[in-house]
C-alpha cells in the first residue's frame, strides 16, 4: 500500500510561506479552480516526500535561525568597543530576528490550525515581511559598500564611525519601509464561504484594487530590481573591490602611511581587516546561494509559465524546498561572526564562560 505525504488537508494550499497569490489563508476561496483540491501529483511521489520534509524542516530551521540571531545580538550589545561593523551587524541580526517573527505567523496556520487572530494578523505580517527581507538585503548590501570604500581609501582610517552607522541602519529601515508601503493595501481580511467547512471562514485575499494584471506586474518587476538585480550587481562590484583591495600587497601599501608600534602590531591589523573584508564577501555570497534559487524560480514562473505552471504541485513543491533553504542561511551568520570577528569571538566565548 502506497504511503501519501500530503503537507496540507486535501492539498488546499500547498504552499509554506504565502508567495505573492490572491490569497493567503486556508481557505476553498483561495484555491484556483479547484486545482489542488484532491489532486494527484503529476510529478510522481516525491513532490509529496519533498512537501513533508520542507513541513518538518521549516520550524526546525527557523527556530535554530532565531536562537542564533538573538545570541548575536546579546553578543553585539555586550562587546567592549563597538566598531561601526558591528553597529551595521547589530542592526542586521535585528531585523533578520523581525523578518523571522513574522515568518512564523505567515506559516502558523499550517502549524497550529486555523485561528481568526491568525488569519487577521496575515496582511500585516505579509507585509512587514517583505519590509524586513528588504531591509536584510540592503543591511549587507550597504555594510560591503562601507568596507569597500574603507580599504580603497589611500590612508587606513575609518570612513565611519558607529554613531554614523545607527544612523544609515535606521536610513536602511525607513527605506525599506518605503518599499513595502504598498504590500499594507494590498491584502484584507474579510469572511468568504468556505466550501470544506459548509460554513462562512475568514480568508485573508487580494484588495480589488490590487487584483489586476497591471498592478501584480508593475510590482513584480519592482520586487525583482530591488531584490535581485540591482542588490547583486552591487554585491558583485563591492565583492571584486574587498577581493582586489584585501590583498597582502594592497593592504600593506595602505598602512605603511601609518606610523605603528611595531610590525608586529601592524600585521596584527593587517590581519584583523582581511578578516572582516571576508566576512563581507561571505555573508554576501551565502546569501546570493541560499536565495537565488527561490528568487529564479519565481522568475521563470513568471516569464515563461508554459514551461512552469504557477499553480503546478511542481512549483509549489520547489518553492517550499528553496523557502527553507532561503531562511536556513539566517542560522549560518553566527558561525561567520565567530570565524572572522575576533572581538565577536572574544566576547561571545566570555559569554559562555559566564554561563557555565
Amino acid at each position: 500500500m502506497r504511503i501519501r505525504f500530503e503537507l496540507y488537508p486535501d492539498n488546499i494550499y500547498p504552499f509554506l510561506i504565502p508567495p505573492l497569490r490572491h490569497c493567503l489563508t486556508l481557505h476553498t476561496a483561495c484555491t484556483p479552480g479547484g486545482h489542488f483540491l484532491n489532486a494527484t501529483s503529476s510529478s510522481g511521489d516525491w513532490t509529496e516526500v519533498s512537501d513533508y520534509f520542507s513541513f518538518l524542516a521549516l520550524p526546525v530551521v527557523v527556530s535554530f535561525a532565531v536562537a542564533t540571531q538573538l545570541a548575536s545580538v546579546v553578543v553585539l550589545c555586550r562587546l567592549p568597543q563597538r566598531a561601526s561593523l558591528d553597529t551595521y551587524l547589530l542592526g542586521l541580526c535585528l531585523a533578520s530576528l523581525l523578518l523571522l517573527t513574522t515568518t512564523c505567523l505567515l506559516a502558523a496556520q499550517h502549524y497550529v490550525g486555523r485561528y481568526n487572530a491568525v488569519i487577521l494578523a496575515q496582511p500585516y505580517a505579509f507585509s512587514c515581511r517583505d519590509w524586513f527581507w528588504y531591509t536584510t538585503l540592503w543591511l549587507i548590501v550597504m555594510m560591503a559598500f562601507e568596507r569597500a570604500l574603507t580599504v580603497s581609501s589611500s590612508r587606513a582610517t575609518v570612513l565611519c564611525t558607529p554613531t554614523q552607522a545607527a544612523i544609515v541602519v535606521l536610513m536602511v529601515f525607513c527605506v525599506g519601509l518605503v518599499s513595502a508601503l504598498p504590500r499594507f493595501w494590498e491584502y484584507a481580511t474579510g469572511p468568504y464561504f468556505d466550501l470544506r467547512l459548509n460554513a462562512t471562514a475568514l480568508a485573508t485575499m487580494k484588495t480589488s484594487s490590487t487584483a489586476t494584471a497591471e498592478y501584480n506586474t508593475m510590482y513584480f518587476w519592482y520586487v525583482k530590481t530591488l531584490t535581485l538585480f540591482l542588490p547583486y550587481a552591487m554585491m558583485l562590484v563591492t565583492g571584486l573591490t574587498l577581493g582586489l583591495r584585501s590583498r597582502g600587497s594592497a593592504l600593506a601599501r595602505r598602512y605603511t602611511a601609518v606610523k605603528h608600534a611595531s610590525a608586529t602590531a601592524m600585521a596584527r591589523r593587517m590581519k584583523e581587516e582581511t578578516a572582516l573584508s571576508k566576512l563581507l564577501v561571505l555573508l554576501m555570497a551565502m546569501y546570493v546561494a541560499f536565495s537565488t534559487p527561490l528568487c529564479v524560480l519565481e522568475l521563470l514562473a513568471r516569464v515563461l509559465p508554459e514551461a512552469l505552471d504557477q499553480d503546478s504541485r511542481l512549483f509549489a513543491a520547489l518553492h517550499n524546498l528553496f523557502t527553507v533553504l532561503f531562511f536556513l542561511h539566517y542560522a549560518l551568520h553566527l558561525i561567520l561572526y565567530f570565524c572572522y570577528n575576533k572581538q565577536f569571538r572574544l566576547t561571545l566565548l566570555d559569554v559562555c564562560c559566564c554561563c557555565c
